[in-house]
């Protein structure tokens, strides 16, 4: 829980419930991080091939791990459709993958555990592979199929930069850890 719950409005004054709204944005940015993720990829890249890495759909499930709460399936539904609309997608086919995929990985976290970063690597690349699995027959039943090549090369990218996105989800979420004292995991 990031702030305590306030007491009824009526029973504050003005200022105790600014300062209360105030606080609340901490609520918003594991979204916010995800977006900015997303909006990264459509960055232009030198390279001949599509090798951008998913990073939206690893900031969704690097959040999902850090701060369940903070990322339910239908917030991670809502940024897979601006990843849709940002990427030019059929509408649904990464908002149905997104919200699928976190779902699972809220309910592979509790096997697992917190056992460190490999076995969040593994389940990583097995979601990851689970997604590209589950994206190429979406855009075909969408009447937009996709190579398989494409999509295995956009797991491999995204398996290796796995690490990078974890440390940057995890240093701000350390971070606002540090400057809300009743913020804790889960």
């Amino acid at each position: 829980m990031i702030a305590p719950p306030p007491p009824p409005a009526l029973l504050m004054t003005p200022q105790e419930r600014r300062r209360w709204l105030l606080s609340t944005w901490r609520y918003a940015v594991p979204m916010l991080v995800s977006l900015l993720l997303l909006l990264l990829m459509v960055m232009p890249v030198p390279l001949s091939v599509p090798a951008m890495p998913q990073l939206g759909l690893m900031a969704v499930l690097a959040w999902a791990l850090l701060q369940p709460s903070l990322m339910p399936p239908w917030l991670a539904f809502c940024i897979g459709g601006f990843a849709d609309l940002l990427f030019g997608l059929p509408l649904g086919v990464n908002a149905t993958a997104f919200a699928l995929i976190t779902g699972l990985m809220r309910l592979m976290a509790p096997l697992f555990g917190r056992s460190g970063l490999m076995v969040d690597w593994l389940m990583l690349c097995l979601l990851l592979l689970l997604f590209a699995g589950l994206v190429g027959p979406l855009m075909a039943l969408a009447g937009r199929p996709v190579p398989l090549l494409p999509l295995l090369l956009q797991w491999l990218t995204s398996i290796l930069s796995w690490p990078l996105v974890a440390r940057f989800c995890a240093a701000i979420q350390r971070r606002l850890a540090a400057s809300a004292p009743s913020w804790r995991a889960g």
